[in-house]
């Protein structure tokens, strides 16, 4: 009896000891967040909602951002002046959920207040100032910068890549995919269209990103030609962009992206990726589902649709931040980021949307 308690009480020990140790080596991410609108938001929720990770400061000019800041998140701290927000020695990251136009100043303010960074896609609207901010990162070698591109966080566009990195297709011949958003007529959504940077900017870049990412190296583009129409928004001509388009990107080496890119999908969102390589090919999302679930009744089947792109990738938006925290907390190599092919897909963008406009084959320069 007496050997039965004290073998008790050393292994009530030595699990006291293992729990301390755990507990003093445990580590946190503590994250100030910047904007808490559509996508801020949805980002702010899922770093509360990550192991090893506290939203400590929200930043935010915006009145209705600041009380759903304060019904939702009570812990964080508000701000609505950035410096200031920025200051604050609890925050070792810094996530960037406002307009594309305040990226640049929020992403160098953050590195050199020595807060690690992750930027919403894209860098910017502006090429050259998407390679400065690139170029900025590699001045700040103790820190982590990233920009968010959710589809590189998707099960399906993972296993697609480590296929293709296998040699499953051979080498790749071509890229097609496409990004049909779900349409809305709203003054919001026109009021947001207006300032976007058009189409390749603001939606394709997710496709010419994806693309980049299941190529796997680092290549060169040459040439873009793009083109589109306005029939269901007429007045986007008037801002130089489309509510349908088409683009083709050419690379050395005889490899060629084929994006397609809709504002006007009716039953909700789809995104697909095809990759065609010499010896096959991959296609990503073939079916434009939300669930893996098809109703049939006396009209025939349908299939249940994502309505929005936020919740097709709603999973890949929770494995992003894991990403970014074991990127930050654990230094893991692997965790898909690429600040360079952000600032590429702004650079390709820019030379679709000019060539739609001037219905032109045109050459891709990084940065003028």
């Amino acid at each position: 009896m007496k050997v039965t308690c004290k073998f008790y009480i050393l292994q009530l020990r030595i699990l006291s000891s293992i729990m301390t140790l755990s507990h003093s080596t445990e580590k946190l991410l503590r994250v100030g967040a910047v904007g808490a609108g559509r996508m801020g938001s949805i980002h702010i929720e899922n770093l509360e909602s990550t192991r090893f990770v506290q939203v400590v400061a929200i930043c935010t000019v915006v009145e209705h951002e600041k009380q759903w800041a304060r019904d939702n998140i009570p812990g964080a701290q508000i701000f609505d002046d950035f410096d200031t927000f920025v200051a604050q020695e609890n925050i070792d990251a810094v996530w960037i959920s406002s307009p594309t136009g305040l990226h640049e100043e929020h992403l160098s303010k953050s590195l050199a207040a020595g807060k690690h960074v992750f930027c919403e896609k894209p860098l910017s609207g502006d090429k050259n100032i998407a390679w400065k901010m690139y170029e900025l990162s590699l001045k700040y070698p103790d820190y982590k910068v990233a920009c968010g591109f959710v589809r590189r966080f998707a099960a399906v566009y993972k296993e697609a890549r480590q296929a293709i990195a296998n040699g499953a297709i051979g080498d790749i011949i071509a890229v097609r995919s496409s990004t049909s958003d779900n349409f809305n007529p709203s003054k919001q959504f026109l009021d947001y269209i207006k300032g976007s940077g058009g189409i390749f900017v603001d939606c394709s870049i997710h496709d010419i990103d994806i693309s980049l990412f299941l190529v796997g190296k680092d290549k060169t583009p040459k040439a873009a030609f793009a083109t589109g129409t306005c029939k269901v928004y007429p007045q986007f001509k008037e801002w130089g962009d489309a509510d349908n388009v088409h683009g083709l990107v050419e690379f050395e080496n005889d490899l060629v992206f084929n994006l397609y890119a809709s504002r006007d999908n009716k039953h909700g969102h789809h995104t697909t990726t095809e990759v065609i390589g010499t010896k096959g090919r991959i296609q990503i999302n073939g079916d434009p589902r939300g669930l893996n679930v098809d109703i049939s009744d006396e009209n025939g089947t349908k299939m249940v649709p994502a309505s929005d792109h936020q919740v097709m990738f709603a999973e890949a938006f929770k494995a992003e931040v894991v990403a970014f925290r074991d990127w930050v907390l654990f230094d893991k190599s692997d965790h898909g980021f690429n600040l360079k092919d952000a600032a590429k897909a702004v650079s390709i963008g820019h030379s679709l949307q000019k060539s739609l406009v001037e219905r032109q084959t045109l050459p891709v320069t990084l940065r003028d």
